[in-house]
């Protein structure tokens, strides 16, 4: 195991298979990050979750969308309003009514902006309160596909961990242990298994145009049997900020 990794990013997804916020320091509760994923795209024709890793084409521009909160939220109070970039000049925010049709119109089917909350669609299962993937690990698979793109958007992590100059799968080596970084502490508990969403074209303005890329995943498959990073759950809660180190114990 490696204790040297710090916290390099942080990252925050107001709605379900859109890119999110990146932020200088986050604040984890019990259920993890207050805000993370509370909402989604509802694909009314199905009756479920648009997600970009399911085969239905049209929902594959939702990856290059943005969202953010337009106040920090806090427990214990209601969420506050999201604002949803498009990338193509139209921004609105989520109290606009004419955000469903913006939605549908892009998407070529009937949707909404909902809560991911199971009561208008059933709820879209999520694995863990957060989501933790090291800079040895992306090394580690663009040795197998070096013209691959492996940036942490990509792969959607909470908290992306820079290890130096290490290379390989050492988040494998956290499992069953506690991991701590800043006042956070996480039982680190399982795997996190890749799925097509890794290989989505990505647009955006830090990144600028990533392209679809299958050997992104794969490269997790060959090296890893699919697996990039690991999943915790919050048994301390607190804040981490970027610069934090890992302190791994029993």
């Amino acid at each position: 195991m490696t204790n040297s990794a710090k916290v390099a990013g942080l990252y925050r997804y107001p709605v379900q298979s859109v890119q999110g916020e990146e932020l200088p320091a986050l604040t984890f509760g019990p259920k993890g990050i207050q805000g993370d994923r509370a909402f989604a795209i509802a694909d009314l024709e199905l009756g479920v979750v648009a997600h970009v890793s399911r085969a239905k084409k049209q929902y594959r521009d939702m990856f290059s969308w943005r969202a953010r909160y337009l106040a920090e939220p806090q427990a214990g109070i209601d969420l506050p309003l999201v604002e949803l970039d498009f990338g193509d000049g139209t921004i609105l925010n989520n109290d606009d009514t004419a955000l469903d049709k913006a939605i549908s119109d892009r998407l070529g089917m009937d949707a909404a902006f909902v809560r991911n909350d199971g009561k208008r669609v059933p709820l879209l299962f999520e694995h863990s309160p957060c989501h933790l993937l090291t800079s040895a690990t992306l090394k580690r698979l663009k040795q197998h596909h070096a013209a691959g793109e492996f940036v942490p958007a990509r792969f959607r992590p909470n908290i992306f961990l820079d290890c130096g100059e290490v290379v390989g799968f050492v988040e494998q080596d956290w499992l069953g242990h506690k991991l701590s970084l800043g006042g956070v502490s996480f039982d680190i508990n399982d795997v996190c298994k890749r799925c097509a969403l890794t290989t989505r074209a990505i647009t955006s303005p830090t990144l600028g145009d990533l392209p679809s890329d299958p050997g992104i995943l794969q490269a997790a498959t060959l090296l890893n049997k699919t697996v990039a990073g690991v999943y915790g759950s919050v048994i301390g809660a607190g804040v981490v900020k970027i610069g934090d180190a890992v302190s791994i114990g029993g």
